[in-house]
């Protein structure tokens, strides 16, 4: 991975946002396997492929140490966090590794798009007085994000220190979204997502059984070409067949 003078964190947050949430749902689906590998080796992997991010860190409560163990982390880091929510978590990595810049991913999106992370990297680099840069669907704004999978989301830590002024670190949900129902307080920029990518039928999230058969006839498919553009060309010729 290339290095840089703004340094830019990957972060993998195995605890829950949501008291609805089982404790143990995330990792143990992070750690479920798919294709010889578990997703969250899968995440970082597509992470590490970015050119343009510096360090990888999963966190999560300090009993997870023992199940994380089993799991390669290839070049991440694993530091673990008594604290409670998303955003008091990502404030104590940020403070510890001095970053400036911080990219959400989920460890139930194993096909992350490392084109598409430099994508939002360059544009937060770009754009230094930015609090938060992600993708959007310009004709559909309630387009899910999170269940495409293909895509991150970044702030940076001047956001997070804002989020500590305001009181928002309490908030009990990830860090993006704390943004997106602060509009007032804080600077977005917003990329629109490629029009391949603009339809619902598309879904690479890990959640469901059916998420499940999904990406194992993907990866049939795809071989070892797992880009963007593949992976949709794929889950649309999926969809339409149905």
């Amino acid at each position: 991975m290339a290095t840089n003078p703004k340094q830019t964190v990957a972060l993998i947050d195995l605890a829950v946002t949501s008291a609805k949430e089982h404790r143990m749902t995330r990792v143990e689906s992070a750690l479920r396997r798919l294709d010889g590998l578990t997703l969250l080796e899968w995440c970082i992997r597509r992470l590490s492929e970015s050119t343009l991010m510096e360090t990888i860190v999963v966190t999560g409560p300090p009993q997870y140490r023992e199940l994380i163990s089993q799991t390669g982390l290839c070049n991440a880091r694993w530091m673990p966090s008594a604290l409670s929510t998303p955003a008091q978590r990502a404030k104590e990595l940020a403070d510890r590794l001095s970053a400036d810049w911080i990219v959400f991913s989920s460890p139930l999106c194993p096909f992350m798009d490392p084109m598409l992370l430099d994508r939002l990297i360059s544009r937060g680099w770009a754009n230094p007085t930015t609090d938060f840069v992600g993708f959007v669907s310009p004709n559909r704004p309630a387009f899910s994000l999170q269940s495409l999978g293909l895509v991150g989301e970044m702030c940076s830590s001047g956001a997070i220190a804002k989020m500590d002024h305001e009181n928002l670190l309490a908030e009990p949900c990830d860090v993006p979204d704390i943004i997106r129902r602060n509009p007032a307080l804080f600077q977005t920029k917003l990329i629109p997502l490629p029009e391949q990518l603009n339809h619902n039928s598309l879904r690479f999230e890990m959640k469901t059984e059916a998420d499940w058969d999904r990406a194992h006839s993907f990866l049939e498919a795809a071989g070892e070409d797992l880009s963007w553009q593949r992976l949709a060309q794929l889950a649309e010729r999926n969809f339409s067949v149905r």
